[in-house]
């Protein structure tokens, strides 16, 4: 992403990633936000902090839809409200474009890696949001997620590309890993501590 030397904020703000996030940010936490209203009227027993929990999976997801699908049509709506005016900018809808060729490995750059980073975060919200999940779902379900967007990518004016899924699909890989082995850790430390105690009662 290029930054000139005299950036000022309507080039920040709709032209650089940092710029797309906050775009996104504030949609997000209000989807987040009336996710958790929701639950917690609907099941008042369940534990808030559960509850907020999993709408860390509901504000991410929000997000990475409206980076991701719609982030022309976010853009030109914060435009009108910041400058009272069309933005002036030409979308191009249905491209149906798609590269089935895998190549990443060829040239691994920034965009790449972001690739994946983008995806790390669903392999521990994923869990916290479906708490029956195994490793497994969670693994199907984020590969079906980046799927499914790649799919409908093309109708948005983007492409379809084998790259991002599969970029996508080792986040989520990771992230997965790295959440069930810390959970098997710490759920094996927590069944040790309780057999030693039960041990050491007299009875």
């Amino acid at each position: 992403m290029y930054f000139p030397d005299d950036m000022n904020f309507q080039y920040f703000f709709f032209s650089t990633y940092q710029g797309f996030f906050l775009q996104a940010l504030p949609i997000a936490l209000i989807a987040g936000g009336i996710y958790t209203a929701c639950q917690i009227r609907r099941d008042r027993r369940r534990s808030t902090d559960k509850i907020i929990l999993s709408a860390l999976f509901v504000c991410y997801i929000t997000g990475f839809l409206c980076l991701t699908l719609l982030n022309s049509v976010i853009g030109d709506i914060y435009y009108f409200l910041f400058y009272h005016a069309p933005s002036g900018r030409s979308h191009i809808w249905f491209t149906f474009e798609y590269d089935l060729i895998p190549d990443f490995f060829h040239n691994f750059g920034s965009e790449n890696l972001g690739n994946i980073v983008m995806f790390l975060p669903f392999g521990i919200l994923y869990p916290l949001f479906k708490q029956n999940s195994t490793w497994m779902r969670t693994l199907i379900a984020g590969f079906v997620t980046t799927l499914g967007i790649e799919l409908v990518q093309p109708v948005f004016g983007r492409s379809f590309d084998i790259n991002d899924i599969i970029l996508n699909s080792i986040g989520v890989a990771v992230s997965t890993a790295v959440f069930y082995t810390m959970k098997m850790v710490l759920g094996y430390g927590r069944g040790t501590n309780r057999r030693k105690s039960n041990h050491g009662r007299k009875i």
